[in-house]
């Protein structure tokens, strides 16, 4: 549903009478929706504890520009990245491709088998994210 306001504040965002609005930089509207608590489900159980899990490894700030600065470049008009979306994305290929459990994934693990996600180049470099112009500057280790 589209909502309309007579002053609209593209920062507008919340809850408010069992509905969420958010501003949709794709559409360029104030949009709502209603609000659904997802079910109790196995599945949901295991992806909060992969993202707890993966906030617990705390990258680190140079990590962190370095994946805001790949979102910017494939970040399509419309559909912007941010980094975090970037990181489970990265950490999902290596779950993937190289069996490591995000659940008990931690940052010795990481440096002991020697995971290409310590750094975003590793990671470029062995296509587990797709390859930018420059991509050999982002070197800056988890």
């Amino acid at each position: 549903m589209q909502v309309i306001l007579k002053n609209i504040l593209k920062a507008y965002s919340g809850k408010c009478d069992g509905l969420i609005y958010y501003y949709h930089a794709g559409l360029g509207r104030l949009l709502c929706r209603r609000h659904t608590i997802p079910r109790p489900s196995e599945s949901n159980a295991r992806f909060t504890r992969i993202a707890a899990n993966l906030k617990a490894l705390n990258p680190s700030p140079e990590y962190c520009t370095d994946l805001k600065y790949y979102a910017a470049l494939i970040s399509r008009p419309g559909a912007q990245l941010n980094w975090r979306n970037v990181f489970m994305r990265l950490m999902y290929a290596v779950a993937r491709e190289y069996g490591a459990n995000l659940e008990t994934l931690t940052r010795i693990d990481i440096y002991a088998q020697d995971l290409p996600c310590k750094s975003v180049k590793a990671a470029i470099d062995e296509r587990l994210l797709p390859p930018v112009t420059g991509y050999e500057r982002l070197n800056a280790l988890m």
